[in-house]
């Protein structure tokens, strides 16, 4: 059998339908289906069961990552990218809808506000969210009719490099609810999260579903079974669970331990803010447990984020001794990790001498001595602070109070029994980028305290995703998690991604255990999210060149308005990566204004050399946004920057509607 040329596949993939073909249900309702077994791949009301975290230990649902998009990838084969974008979309607004339900608590129950803005809220987001990840779907129809190149090919790697881009940005990335979280309750699957991170645990599902999305439109069709796409499914199936299968064989509970005690006090949940119990009253309650927890011999005592009741601490503070922290008729543990609210004075970046609050936790020894302070890098946009380029608009109707990220990601050494246990620390949101625990164990941590408080989504799905995340850390990470939260779920998570002694939700509990302290030497450790890092690379070279390639390659010289066009993008691209290159890699502002600048600035150049109607209206679109955002920056924040933004806006719409003229797709 001779191999099929791209224009045969074309002509295959336009007309999949035929005389003996069997027509599929129509569109949306597959999309429905696979968004709502994706959803399903993750908990949503696990709690409601009784009030208590139980935790899925079958594995079964998280086995539905495998076969959830295999009905809206049948829905868009042989689809353009307009209707591949419609199946995306509504596929991942309604597993979004069920993976992220606990927003309408915060928003309608904790918020106060009404049962509609609650689920416009939660419609708004998700649509946001779909709007960004099914653009893999367009961009693989796109790539698809191009090259000729089959669609299970292309799937795995479109997903990746859109999941890679959705955990970075922008306004810092929200990478909750991607597929690779289904499998952390399969713990055959989860160990590969040691090898590809958690993106690459998306693209292993993605694969598999594309697979058998093949297969299954090939026998729906009355077509002969695609028999790589078969063998690539099964292929990816048994390698991954036979690396998962072989790495559960090794024995990570025995070894050296520490005996650590976890406190969750189950705080006034209702409540928005702690001090509104009398500080002594709290402090009393957090001495009845720690005084349990030293008599049961713990070593570290870990507290939730935010829970020690003092305010506005100093955060250059060398004791906390006259603080009352621990009862005064008991010895301290060799280390207590502490949640505190800290505040100082400090020069901003322009010099300023600035009052700064810290979401912060510090070590302190059986002395009471502070030997770190951590202080919370990555913060909940719009609930701890309000994320560039937004906030002159937001301060002209709400007065802030916002939260100064930390700078660093360095754990913190104490002496436990004559020996140096250096302990990472993650604050509650810091805890689901990979990239953060990842570096903080390149740094030296021997174990991760994670400290969290999720009573603003009450009884929900939301704790228990939130946990099973620290799962895949551990498993990337090869150190055990220490989880301390304010209502639940705590426990204590081995590098196998094990859960042990998980808590009640809205309950107080005290965890007293011996944790292990094996750890492993991860491939992801060493080279972060490389599998992904190549998709979005391949992905992006395959775009261009699909945009460029073809149609800017034409007998005439390009005219200058076109050729200046094309350098002002590659200007934009290029500045846009010096800073994200030499910039504060925790600087959030900074990344959003690097990614839009190197967004800006392919759309334009690309637009430009198209010589395509798209390519005008890109170039359009992204001029006349920045001579937009320019004047409301000028009026709501009067930076002096945005006059630069708005010549640029001006040039831009200018050049591009004189730019070379439009050459004929035929």
């Amino acid at each position: 059998m001779t191999a099929e040329t791209p224009a045969a596949e074309h002509s295959r993939d336009l007309h999949t339908t035929t005389t003996t073909a069997r027509a599929l249900p129509p569109w949306w309702v597959l999309a429905i289906v696979s968004g709502l077994l994706i959803g399903a791949s993750q908990p949503i009301l696990i709690e409601s069961l009784g009030g208590r975290a139980v935790l899925d230990g079958s594995g079964l649902t998280g086995l539905l990552a495998f076969i959830g998009l295999v009905p809206a990838f049948l829905a868009i084969e042989g689809q353009g990218a307009k209707r591949a974008y419609a199946v995306g979309f509504v596929t991942w607004l309604v597993a979004f809808s069920c993976i992220i339900h606990w927003i309408f608590t915060t928003v309608s129950v904790y918020g106060g506000l009404p049962v509609v803005v609650g689920l416009a809220v939660l419609f708004a987001l998700c649509s946001a969210i779909a709007a960004y990840v099914a653009a893999s779907f367009a961009v693989t129809r796109a790539l698809v009719r191009f090259y000729g190149v089959p669609q299970w090919v292309v799937l795995p790697f479109a997903v990746g490099a859109v999941e890679l881009l959705r955990n970075v940005g922008p306004v810092g990335g929200f990478p909750w609810g991607s597929i690779g979280h289904s499998f952390a309750t399969v713990p055959v699957f989860l160990q590969g999260a040691a090898l590809v991170g958690v993106t690459g645990l998306t693209m292993v599902a993605v694969a598999v579903n594309a697979g058998l999305a093949a297969v299954v439109h090939a026998l729906w069709s009355r077509q002969p079974i695609p028999k790589a796409a078969a063998a690539m499914a099964v292929v990816v199936v048994v390698v991954f669970a036979g690396y998962g299968a072989l790495r559960l064989q090794v024995n990570v509970l025995d070894g050296e331990k520490v005996r650590i005690a976890l406190l969750q006090p189950n705080v006034d949940e209702g409540l928005a803010d702690l001090t509104r119990e009398p500080q002594d009253d709290l402090l009393l309650r957090f001495h009845e447990a720690q005084r349990e927890a030293i008599s049961k011999g713990a070593r570290v005592i870990i507290w939730p984020e935010g829970s020690f009741p003092r305010r506005n601490v100093n955060r250059d503070s060398k004791s906390l001794s006259r603080l009352n922290v621990l009862p005064a008729d008991v010895a301290p543990p060799p280390a207590s990790v502490i949640g505190i609210s800290m505040s100082g004075r400090a020069k901003d970046k322009d010099g300023k001498n600035v009052s700064q609050r810290h979401n912060s936790a510090v070590v302190v020894d059986d002395k009471l001595n502070v030997h770190g302070r951590f202080d919370k890098t990555h913060l909940v946009p719009f609930g701890e602070y309000v994320p560039w380029p937004f906030g002159g608009i937001v301060r002209q109707f709400i007065p802030l109070g916002s939260l100064t990220p930390g700078t660093h990601l360095m754990p913190i050494g104490v002496d436990v029994d004559g020996k140096e246990l250096k302990v990472g620390i993650t604050i509650c949101y810091e805890g689901v980028f990979p990239e953060i625990q990842r570096e903080i164990v390149n740094n030296g941590a021997d174990f991760i305290a994670n400290m969290t408080d999720d009573r603003w989504y009450g009884v929900s799905g939301m704790a228990t995703q939130h946990l099973l995340m620290y799962a895949l850390r551990a498993v990337e990470s090869g150190r055990p998690v220490a989880r301390a939260t304010n209502t639940g779920i705590s426990a204590w998570i081995d590098i196998h991604g094990g859960i042990h002694q998980a808590t009640a939700m809205y309950t107080a509990a005290l965890l007293v255990d011996d944790m292990p302290l094996a750890k492993a030497d991860t491939l992801y450790l060493k080279l972060g999210d490389w599998l992904a890092f190549l998709a979005l690379l391949g992905v992006l070279g395959a775009w261009l060149w699909m945009l460029v390639g073809g149609r800017a390659v034409v007998s005439r010289r390009p005219a200058p308005p076109t050729v200046a066009l094309a350098a002002l993008g590659l200007i934009s691209v290029v500045f846009g990566l010096w800073l994200w290159l030499t910039g504060d890699a925790l600087d959030e502002a900074l990344a959003t204004q690097a990614m839009l600048l190197v967004v800006s600035g392919l759309l334009i150049g690309i637009g430009a050399l198209s010589r395509q109607p798209w390519g005008r209206r890109a170039v359009a679109i992204v001029g006349w946004l920045a001579v937009i955002l320019g004047l409301l920056a000028i009026v709501m924040s009067k930076a002096p920057l945005a006059v630069s933004v708005v010549v640029a806006g001006v040039i831009v719409v200018v050049f591009g509607r004189r730019h070379a003229r439009v050459v004929p797709t035929s």
